[in-house]
């Protein structure tokens, strides 16, 4: 099986697993949205964005240290353990104990529960991304699936049954920390004895020193992705938050799914392009030219469909969500393809980059921050995250293909195609919604929404074997024929 198949099939393993979560999450969404508020969403959110920075600390890239090792062994992976318990204890204390401190600083004090309660999950991070990283690492897909799939459910289960008792922001919180301890031991069992054993920190000092490093990077990203945040909360209202947080659920989430899985998949294979560009040139452009051809799709598809389907799965209180929804699906495809650039930046260790990209987003981020407070408007934060990671991918295409790792002029040609052909898809797609909602179920009318949903696939179909992304994808084995 050639590398790209055998990519692509673990990849594909660990998203089937998440697409039939995301599938399971919008039921769960959709209970949990009538028995909890937009202010208890916001207060979740809040919680949420609040342990986001905990958890970088705790995990301290450990997932992508162990990931980008050369060779597995005992005595390089037992300090790294030993490390994760540590570091998941002490940060796990320190959230519960400044837990009100974080409710008062953003202006959210009924996030203070909450957080207390994903001060647990906190605690575990770091043994899950080393243990789930393992797993990528030796090319354990199909298990990692299995055990991710059986642990969101089971937490979706228990989470959803605990909102309907109690009604809560904190009763939101059940589902992510049964499905991370559940998934931890699931890990662990399988890792076969990978993970048993401690040995003294000062052992694994090379490699504790690249998560440090990665840690301290991660912190300028969690800057870029919660400065706006923090100014809607204080700019507009806790709601504005919880409506954000429902649209992303149907939008931004299922597409960090597919990110998540790609990346896992891929990110042990760039350690091969650390020293020499040359294979990184062509096959990391081939590599992003397939996945804007699908990312961009994606988005387009979202952008029309999610919108009227949010009112009617979610109950009339999310309006403004729905309002949100085509501006995150827009944001989600285009993070997709940001996101995996950087982690590739990330890998060959170019810190100096992360941190170049890192203080430019971080000042869009403040000027949109500026912005939200001084004019209470909600869209500008939405703007601000396409912009962002638009930034982003440009400023780390400019730094790698100055140094050979990219094909500039091809990149920006397929993108370009992919754009049109993902225009097209989602004109075709939007005649075809407008055509049943104005006809009903008039014949004529549903003919004619059918015809205008087959005619983008007709003109893919027609343009298959000129397409890059159909060219690309025989030329590494994943299309036959």
């Amino acid at each position: 099986m050639s590398t790209a198949r055998r990519l692509l099939a673990g990849a594909s393993w660990v998203y089937s697993a998440q697409l039939l979560t995301v599938l399971a999450q919008f039921a769960y969404a959709a209970v949990t949205s009538r028995a909890v508020g937009p202010a208890g969403f916001g207060a979740y959110a809040v919680a949420l964005a609040v342990t986001g920075l905990v958890s970088l600390l705790a995990m301290g890239g450990l997932g992508q240290t162990i990931s980008r090792m050369d060779v597995i062994e005992p005595t390089r992976v037992r300090p790294l353990v030993t490390y994760a318990v540590l570091l998941g204890g002490g940060c796990g204390l320190i959230l519960l104990f400044t837990a009100p401190f974080w409710g008062w600083l953003w202006g959210v004090e009924s996030a203070s529960d909450p957080i207390r309660w994903l001060a647990i999950s906190s605690s575990l991070s770091p043994l899950l991304g080393l243990a789930t990283g393992l797993m990528a690492r030796t090319g354990k897909f199909r298990s990692l699936a299995l055990i991710t799939l059986s642990s969101n459910i089971l937490g979706m289960v228990t989470g959803a049954l605990a909102v309907i008792h109690w009604h809560t922001a904190s009763s939101l919180v059940v589902s992510t920390a049964v499905a991370q301890t559940l998934t931890l031991v699931g890990a662990i069992i399988s890792s076969e004895r990978g993970l048993l054993g401690l040995s003294a920190i000062r052992k694994g000092h090379a490699d504790i020193g690249y998560s440090r490093r990665l840690t301290s990077t991660n912190m300028l990203s969690y800057l870029t992705g919660n400065i706006v945040k923090f100014s809607m909360t204080r700019g507009i209202d806790t709601a504005s938050l919880g409506h954000w947080n429902r649209a992303e659920a149907l939008t931004s989430i299922p597409m960090q799914q597919i990110q998540s899985a790609l990346i896992r998949a891929v990110y042990p294979e760039f350690r091969h392009d650390i020293e020499d560009s040359a294979r990184a040139k062509v096959v990391w452009t081939d590599m992003l030219v397939l996945v804007a051809g699908a990312s961009m799709t994606l988005s387009a598809v979202a952008l029309v469909l999610v919108p009227p389907v949010i009112p009617w799965l979610f109950g009339s209180n999310w309006e403004t969500a729905a309002a949100l929804a085509g501006p995150l699906a827009i944001a989600g495809g285009l993070q997709i393809l940001s996101t995996l650039l950087a982690s590739a930046v990330e890998a060959l260790g170019r810190f100096r980059w992360i941190v170049s990209t890192e203080v430019i987003l971080i000042g869009v981020q403040v000027i949109s921050a500026v912005l939200v407070l001084v004019t209470h408007t909600l869209f500008i934060a939405v703007i601000a995250l396409i912009l962002t990671n638009v930034v982003r991918h440009g400023w780390h295409i400019f730094l790698l293909g100055r140094r050979g790792y990219l094909d500039i002029p091809r990149l920006l040609k397929n993108y370009i195609m992919a754009l049109g052909l993902s225009t097209f898809i989602g004109l075709g797609l939007w005649c075809s919604v407008q055509l049943v909602k104005m006809g009903g179920s008039s014949i004529m009318y549903i003919v004619l929404a059918v015809l205008a949903m087959l005619l983008p696939i007709g003109l893919f179909l027609a343009l298959r074997r000129r397409l890059s992304i159909v060219i690309i994808a025989r030329k590494y084995g994943i299309f036959r024929g």
